[in-house]
């Protein structure tokens, strides 16, 4: 975030070549698991980095039923650590709204 700050997405259990699906926050740091502009609504992200342990394909923020960002992804398949030195910046820094979703697309 602009301020420092991030948010936690947690880990995940995505079905493998399903349709896209949420990732949510992490409930150990946010206490129950939400959207990400549900909980932190109206913070700026200028980077980012989704991480699978299997292939990713792709991940974005959804907007109102469209793509609004299109988010930094790594995998750590093929001897790849998925851990990049930080988060990896966006295109264009982008302002959570409530009903702001993170989806990701994973394949084995």
């Amino acid at each position: 975030m602009s301020d420092g700050s991030e948010v936690p997405l947690g880990p995940t259990s995505l079905t493998d070549a399903a349709a896209a699906a949420e990732v949510f926050s992490d409930s150990a740091f946010t206490v129950t698991s939400q959207s990400a502009g549900d909980y932190a609504q109206g913070k700026t992200i200028v980077s980012a980095n989704i991480s699978a342990k299997t292939f990713i394909g792709f991940a974005y923020i959804l907007r109102q039923g469209l793509v609004a960002a299109l988010l930094p992804i790594s995998s750590r398949t093929a001897g790849g650590n998925g851990a990049p030195s930080g988060a990896l910046p966006l295109c264009a820094p982008f302002t959570l709204q409530p009903g702001d979703k993170v989806l990701a697309f994973v394949d084995a």
